[in-house]
């Protein structure tokens, strides 16, 4: 019987809350709908882990048939197997490896082609243990320009690396209606005054994020008499237990009778309305230690006209121009280590002076709309991802090993 239709493409990735990567999963999603596939997006993440974006995906995508979680590999294999996919987009996902090697035993349908997204570059994220996942995946779709770095890592040849940059008009909240006055709402509701600096995280509250440097520094910056707040939207990384004491223990301790930050530390937790939180923001400092290609909360919050400054993780530091659009602070060595005593004292000072200065403030902040909106002007990265299911699809389904080692 002829096949009726494009066959369907899965998405495996290791859960589906509010992050970052799941971001771009979702973009990957809405990338495919002018293509007429069917997509299933399964997540891999634990019992009990957020899941904030199946309705996201839904609305991303009308083609989009099924999102839910799969919870062990031996109904993942099932689930693939059944699927009948002609394509699976992958994040490290061992289990997923796994799977996809099973089918490989039945010949009903041949093994779908394998598209894994690799956002960072650290040795951390792109480790191959056993060389399953060189073996696996057809196409490496990297969010940026390391594929020296992960020719040695995964011994992939250069038809099997494809770069996709994750900047999108979705980011781009200055043309969202009713901003500014929902931004000053929020503002009022938290007793900020008009006249107050308010500096601003949105996104994960996680150790690679550097919040709790910021935390820090803003306390500092109250005890010289400086009138700022510190605004925190989004979940505490909920399997960093470490981290989450930690973080909790700063929270209280802001709390205490007599404490710098009490009645300037706000903590939102997870929010719908993110362009309000941005909008009531001045400055979005990044701390970070780790990043891809540059991070959706800089680009959204600069796409409002916020000031930022952040560390030259990843590929910050080839996007973001320091002082002219940013305030970017090298970060050395660029690993996933905490930075130095050094690199914290120049972010604080960087920090400080666009707190203080209210003309840099917007100078800054006005290089930087223009700045990330060049940016995206620039990028399809709709078509990108088209363009390397074309590429795998084309692919030979067993690619074969290379000579390359690993790098050390």
């Amino acid at each position: 019987m002829p096949r009726r239709g494009p066959r369907p493409v899965a998405w495996l990735h290791g859960g589906l809350s509010y992050g970052g990567g799941e971001r771009v999963l979702v973009e990957q999603v809405r990338a495919l709908e002018p293509t007429g596939r069917p997509v299933d997006v399964w997540s891999l993440d634990l019992p009990g882990a957020p899941q904030d974006l199946p309705a996201v995906v839904h609305a991303a995508n009308r083609h989009v048939r099924r999102v839910g979680t799969v919870t062990s590999s031996r109904r993942l294999f099932w689930t693939l197997l059944r699927g009948g996919y002609e394509a699976v987009f992958t994040c490290w996902v061992p289990r997923g490896y796994r799977a996809i090697q099973r089918l490989e035993r039945w010949r009903v349908l041949p093994r779908p082609a394998v598209i894994e997204t690799v956002h960072e570059r650290y040795p951390r994220f792109i480790e191959d243990p056993g060389g399953r996942r060189g073996d696996t995946v057809n196409l490496f779709l990297l969010t940026y320009d390391f594929r020296d770095t992960a020719t040695g890592y995964f011994r992939a040849t250069p038809e099997r690396l494809a770069i996709a940059r994750p900047l999108f008009p979705h980011l781009l909240r200055s043309s969202d209606a009713g901003i500014p006055e929902r931004a000053a709402a929020l503002r009022a509701s938290l007793g900020i005054g008009p006249e107050a600096v308010v500096v601003g995280h949105v996104g994960r509250v996680a150790a690679a994020k550097g919040v709790h440097h910021v935390l820090a520094m803003v306390e500092r910056l109250v005890t010289r008499g400086v009138d700022v707040h510190l605004l925190a939207a989004g979940r505490v990384q909920w399997n960093e237990e470490e981290f989450g004491r930690q973080w909790r223990a700063l929270e209280a301790r802001a709390d205490e009778p007599g404490s710098p930050l009490r009645g300037r530390f706000h903590r939102l937790g997870p929010v719908e309305d993110s362009g309000a939180v941005y909008g009531a923001c001045d400055v979005v400092p990044l701390c970070s230690t780790v990043e891809g290609l540059l991070p959706l909360m800089l680009v959204e919050a600069m796409s409002l006209g916020c000031a930022v400054v952040t560390t030259d993780v990843g590929g910050i530091g080839a996007s973001l121009r320091d002082g002219v659009d940013a305030f970017v602070v090298r970060k050395v060595p660029d690993d996933v280590k905490d930075p130095t005593p050094a690199v914290l004292a120049e972010f604080e000072a960087r920090l400080t002076r666009l707190v203080t200065d209210r003309a840099e403030r917007a100078r800054v902040g006005a290089a930087g709309r223009a700045r990330v909106e060049a940016l995206v002007a620039g990028n399809d990265f709709h078509g990108d991802v088209r363009a390397a299911l074309d590429r795998a699809l084309a692919l030979p389904r067993r690619p074969r090993r290379a000579a390359v080692q690993p790098r050390s």
